[in-house]
């Protein structure tokens, strides 16, 4: 992969340099990111996606949301409501609904994870993190997290309270996982 250094337009090396030491002081994106964030949406959109592909992430939240719930699970598995529904029945329904996913998807519920490393003039550099959502006609949404120390580090932050679980790095969805997101408040505990 071609480093950004090759590929960043001198143009908007100001830009780059601004953000990357607000990065490193722990400081806020300048207002002037917005110019690296806009170059990478457009003319830099084959930069951004170049690592297409290495990571997905699996939106638990929003997954959840609407399909990690007994009501879910009962009606479409035709459970009766006198039945006791099992950890077991949800990580079983858990698991198809991620699959499903991953084998269906490629909206909010699987955005493409990216990384694009900016260099600074001094040398300094930082990784700009995205998620990247396909919304069907209306194409590609970017949805920009920040700047990191790595690729890597942007991966496992991503993945690190559940929201998301970043793939294949982290492997498959864990039981776990899928418990910490189901929607039901009063499911009894290791049943």
């Amino acid at each position: 992969m071609a480093t950004a250094k090759h590929l960043f337009p001198a143009s908007l090396q100001a830009a780059c340099d601004e953000a990357i030491a607000a990065y490193m002081a722990r400081k806020a994106e300048p207002e002037s990111f917005t110019q690296v964030t806009d170059w990478l949406e457009g003319d830099g959109w084959d930069s951004l996606i170049a690592d297409l592909g290495d990571q997905m992430a699996v939106n638990l939240a929003a997954l959840s949301h609407d399909q990690f719930t007994d009501s879910e699970l009962r009606a479409s598995n035709n459970i009766p409501d006198d039945q006791t529904v099992s950890d077991a029945d949800r990580l079983c329904w858990g698991h198809e609904k991620i699959d499903e996913v991953l084998n269906n998807y490629d909206d909010c519920l699987l955005p493409s994870v990216h990384a694009y490393e900016l260099i600074s003039s001094d040398g300094q550099s930082a990784w700009v993190g995205c998620l990247v959502e396909i919304h069907g006609q209306l194409g590609p949404a970017c949805y920009w997290q920040g700047l990191w120390p790595s690729r890597e580090a942007f991966w496992h932050a991503l993945g690190s309270d559940y929201v998301y679980w970043v793939t294949p790095l982290m492997g498959d969805v864990t039981d776990e996982a899928i418990l910490f997101h189901w929607q039901e408040t009063n499911r009894p505990k290791n049943n």
